[in-house]
């Protein structure tokens, strides 16, 4: 949990220590025959032994000053009658007035507007005592008198002013008095009297509020009626077939993912077709191919807020093709941190739950069978391989590997399977047409042809929990949610 103190029960001790103030008593009549009158001093802290040892300074004859009010806590403790459902969220819309910089004022115009979500606080008893120290039982019955009087029970008790501090209003009822500390035949050991008054104070503490403000515009969607039909075009707005449709992100800024390090982009002044090519395509040449590369502070500014580590997020959006060959949206989305090293680039931690499904059975390991020993591994352990092993009749070139591969022939790219002791090749990646997949028993002969099998795969590495993407216009491997992220494909919360 994130440190949070707010300072709840020394505003209930400081409101206290204030009602116990500003009480005074009569001297005696001085030499000239007139009497003084003179404040009670409040101190906060119980009078123990060390205590009042430290104020006479070290020595039995010095007199501990006198009269004065000592006020400490004696007890707190949770108070179930008083407690509420502890998950309710009540939320506030409140517009502030616009802030004039320059005159240092607030002006007649609306200003930005915000929600709260206030968190239902937890319900406390809290007990004070009051000790009244005097020298003589004229000085008692003054303050007494004085401080008696106003409790009749109770008295009202404000913490704040906010309007949104729901537990701002509380009181304080005295519920017991102790008049005398001193015992029954009275000596003269000690020459000051306490008298302690006992006050109950029922109270809230309550938990950080979420503040929201309103930020700015990410995405937009353009062109949503349809004149010809006369009504706005539902499928238009849930598909791709708005013409018109635009997605807008703050300042126009691409990203750029690359393993876990994200960098944003503006405008590339070299934003050719084979660029657009060579991005699709993964085939990267160069930063500018991509774009410039943007400082993260300047996104922080638009919406004024400041990245935190590890607690803001940043949501990707993908467009992937399924088994059946229809198009979806893929969201992925991770958390954040600025790199220690470079200011200009995020490290980006996935959230492994919003990671595309696996249309394929996970691999143990992604391996080089040309130096990897698979002797001696069980039926059904799968590998990526990253090289090829094996040589076709027709090819003069032999890749040699473990005499444990025995056989099998495969390319780069590859995923291959133990089956019956004998490793065969489970995903063909330079002859993706499905036979491969036929012959394992997984698909049926009428699916053969099919433009399906030229489609994106993902599969989980499961020794390092890393899920790769098979692009087939590419031919290779990647992480899943690495690439390039055109403007209105991703978004940050902060």
């Amino acid at each position: 949990m994130q440190h949070f103190y707010d300072a709840q029960i020394r505003r209930y001790i400081l409101q206290f220590i204030r009602m116990m103030s500003n009480f005074s008593y009569v001297t005696g009549k001085n030499s000239k025959g007139a009497s003084e009158t003179l404040q009670v001093p409040v101190k906060y802290g119980d009078m123990s032994r060390q205590v009042a040892q430290i104020i006479r300074k070290g020595s039995e004859n010095t007199l501990i000053p006198a009269p004065q009010i000592s006020c400490y806590i004696t007890d707190l403790r949770y108070d179930r009658d008083r407690m509420y459902n502890p998950y309710h969220v009540d939320k506030k819309h409140i517009r502030e007035r616009e802030f004039d910089a320059g005159t240092g004022e607030y002006t007649g115009a609306p200003g930005q507007s915000h929600t709260i979500e206030r968190i239902m606080p937890t319900p406390f008893e809290l007990t004070f005592n009051a000790d009244i120290f005097t020298t003589n039982t004229d000085q008692k019955l003054q303050i007494l008198e004085q401080i008696l009087v106003l409790f009749n029970p109770a008295l009202e008790l404000q913490t704040t002013d906010n309007f949104l501090d729901w537990t701002s209003l509380s009181f304080v009822e005295l519920v017991n008095i102790n008049f005398t500390s001193r015992a029954i035949p009275q000596g003269i050991a000690d020459e000051i009297d306490v008298a302690t008054l006992t006050f109950r104070t029922p109270i809230f503490i309550s938990p950080p509020a979420k503040l929201k403000k309103l930020g700015v515009i990410e995405k937009i969607v353009m062109s949503i009626f349809d004149e010809e039909a006369g009504k706005v075009d539902v499928d238009g707005i849930l598909g791709e077939s708005l013409l018109s449709k635009q997605f807008v992100t703050p300042g126009q800024y691409a990203l750029l993912l690359l393993g876990n390090r994200m960098t944003l982009l503006g405008e590339s002044s070299d934003n050719d077709a084979t660029h657009a090519n060579n991005r699709n395509n993964r085939a990267f040449e160069s930063q500018s191919q991509f774009g410039n590369k943007i400082h993260w502070r300047k996104l922080e500014a638009l919406y004024s807020k400041t990245i935190q580590n590890g607690l803001s997020k940043i949501n990707l959006q993908q467009s992937a093709t399924n088994i059946n060959g229809d198009d979806i949206i893929v969201n992925v989305s991770g958390t954040v941190a600025i790199d220690p090293q470079d200011e200009k680039t995020l490290l980006f931690t996935v959230d492994i739950d919003t990671t595309p499904t696996n249309t394929m059975e996970a691999v143990d390991a992604i391996i080089n069978p040309l130096t990897f020993n698979p002797d001696g591994v069980a039926n059904g352990t799968r590998y990526l391989l990253t090289e090829a092993i094996g040589s076709a009749s027709d090819d003069s070139t032999e890749n040699t590997g473990p005499s444990a591969w025995g056989n099998l022939i495969a390319s780069a790219n590859d995923i291959i399977e133990k089956v019956d002791g004998v490793f065969v090749v489970d995903f063909n990646a330079d002859f993706d047409d499905g036979s491969t997949q036929l012959l394992r028993g997984n698909l049926d002969s009428s699916s053969l042809g099919d433009s399906t099998f030229n489609q994106v795969h993902y599969v989980t590495n499961m020794t390092t929990g890393i899920q790769y993407k098979w692009q087939p216009t590419v031919g290779i491997w990647f992480k899943s949610f690495e690439g390039f992220y055109e403007p209105g494909t991703w978004s940050i919360e902060f």
